[in-house]
């Protein structure tokens, strides 16, 4: 799972943080940066290709929509990130000497019901 190029990003960014499913030109104008209409487009019906998008039409355009979530994004991140190491556990070690008391606990906290659901199931 190939990370998100710049503007890729800026465009799922403003999609995540929309009440509802955006035309481009509103994408556009929730941009920061400047940017051709075109350009935008484009990298939008690539995403909608890569399967990031859901894509209905509205008249003459469409509104895109997230077909999933940031979290789904990142967790997918972690995994592509933990396939790319032979000692995984090393990995998961460094990544949890990284994290902050709180993210502990919580992760600690994930860990205890993911395991009684095993138990139970």
């Amino acid at each position: 799972m190939p990370k998100f190029g710049d503007l890729e990003n800026a465009i799922m960014a403003q999609v995540w943080r929309a009440d509802g499913p955006l035309l481009v030109r509103e994408i556009l104008e929730r941009l920061d940066r400047g940017g051709a209409y075109n350009t935008v487009h484009t990298v939008t019906e690539i995403l909608h290709r890569k399967g990031w998008l859901t894509k209905v039409r509205d008249g003459r355009a469409f509104r895109y929509g997230a077909a999933a979530s940031r979290e789904d994004y990142v967790a997918g991140l972690v995994r592509e990130a933990l396939s790319l190491t032979d000692d995984r556990a090393a990995a998961l070690v460094g990544f949890v000497e990284g994290i902050e008391p709180d993210e502990a606990a919580e992760l600690h906290r994930l860990l205890g019901a993911a395991r009684n659901q095993e138990a139970g199931a």
